[in-house]
């Protein structure tokens, strides 16, 4: 009789997505092996086996969240203008819809537990230069095909990532609509970009 074949990949992101669930339920601090273990239905044995530790288990799913999010930008169908690509690729970083909620709802609360947890914050720094980068690289672009900034690349970047969090926070608060939101990211691309003449 042959030896089950067992797909660790599929096995880590099940785990992930158990993670993901606890902290939606109850927080960081709601996170256990014990806890991971009832939410998965493995034993505890068999969570062991892949993260033996809760900061292994955090680091994990935040490393996990971040390759998430990258996939889902990096497989944006991009085909408007320049201004409207920008714009696809900046929505698609927002809370917009339960999928993105809930990603989101995620994110915020590995940031709030970086503040005093140097792995976290560092994966987390990751994802934030990761976007960064790829900001600035999208802003060069529309440098050269000749867009006008509002200001340097980089400093464009930042401002579009400081709208970006604003935008999410306030989401996720419920104290604005996606329309807003929506509305509110295009006025601050309007106001960095300048269309060729």
């Amino acid at each position: 009789m042959m030896p089950k074949q067992v797909n660790h990949d599929e096995r880590r992101a099940e785990l992930a997505e158990a993670v993901w669930t606890l902290i939606r339920r109850a927080g960081i601090a709601g996170v256990t092996i014990r806890a991971l273990a009832q939410e998965s239905g493995w034993s505890s044995g068999a969570v062991r086996h892949y993260l033996p530790s809760r900061a292994a288990i955090l680091t994990f799913a935040a490393e996990q969240l971040s390759a998430q999010a990258e996939a889902h930008l990096r497989s944006l169908p991009l085909s408007g203008t320049p201004r409207e690509n920008l714009l696809a690729f900046l929505r698609a970083t927002l809370p917009l819809d339960a999928e993105s909620r809930a990603m989101m709802e995620v994110w915020l609360a590995f940031v709030g537990a970086s503040v005093g947890d140097p792995d976290l914050a560092g994966v987390q720094g990751l994802t934030y230069h990761d976007l960064n980068a790829a900001l600035v690289e999208v802003l060069i672009q529309l440098e050269n095909q000749g867009w006008t900034l509002g200001s340097d690349p980089a400093l464009g970047a930042l401002d579009l990532q400081a709208v970006l969090d604003g935008l999410s926070v306030h989401l996720l608060l419920g104290v604005i609509t996606p329309a807003q939101a929506e509305a509110a990211l295009e006025r601050s691309v309007d106001r960095l970009l300048q269309p060729p003449t």
